[in-house]
């Protein structure tokens, strides 16, 4: 099987218009033929979300309905432990292939606190490594990670499409400024989110009643 497959994770809590808007900058910079956005069950780094993991896969799926090569993949919602990045690349290259090229999308904030992921030189052994830069949080990585990832530095972002895995790449983009955190606080207070979120998420959000206390 050939193609090409990125995966970008995130609590998505809710899922909103900065994250879709980098989806869609994200596909097009590298290429690939899919591009799946993977909520996490149980961040292990993170506190516990907000909403449930079904809900959160709900919007997801809701918010990217009819966009040509976006998926939503639940994955990590079926384990009833912590979400290692790892154990998920080891599912999807053992489901997709050895040929395939699959690569795992990160913002500078995971980045930095790659030193203390599960295993996190195997991820290179499994896929590629995009980092994208996030304006609230400089980069600062450990050097144990800044080393091995220059070693494995491409010239640019479409080179991640056409390998396997091991590579890594930088890429900035044009964040829109907007916050799941920031979502939460204004549903709490009872102010609007329109036009932070989908449309269709908004209406999730107030059927099922989220993000309210």
């Amino acid at each position: 099987m050939g193609g090409s497959v990125a995966i970008f994770g995130g609590t998505f809590d809710p899922v909103h218009n900065g994250h879709l808007r980098s989806a869609i900058e994200i596909k097009e910079a590298l290429g690939v033929d899919e591009l799946r956005l993977m909520p996490s069950h149980r961040p292990p780094l993170r506190g516990e979300p907000g909403a449930e993991s079904s809900q959160r896969l709900a919007m997801v799926s809701a918010a990217i309905t009819g966009e040509s090569g976006l998926y939503a993949d639940g994955r990590e919602l079926l384990r009833d432990g912590p979400s290692y990045t790892v154990d998920t690349l080891r599912d999807l290259r053992a489901e997709l292939g050895a040929a395939v090229s699959l690569t795992v999308v990160m913002g500078s904030d995971a980045f930095n606190q790659l030193h203390r992921w599960q295993d996190w030189r195997s991820l290179f052994d499994l896929a590629n490594v995009l980092l994208l830069h996030r304006a609230d949080h400089p980069l600062a990585a450990d050097a144990s990670v800044a080393e091995f990832a220059e070693a494995r530095r491409l010239d640019k972002a479409s080179a991640l499409a056409v390998l396997s895995a091991g590579g890594f790449f930088e890429l900035g983009l044009i964040q829109l400024p907007i916050s799941a955190t920031d979502i939460r606080q204004r549903l709490a207070s009872g102010r609007s989110i329109r036009y932070l979120v989908p449309d269709v998420v908004a209406d999730y959000i107030a059927e099922h009643g989220l993000y309210t206390q």
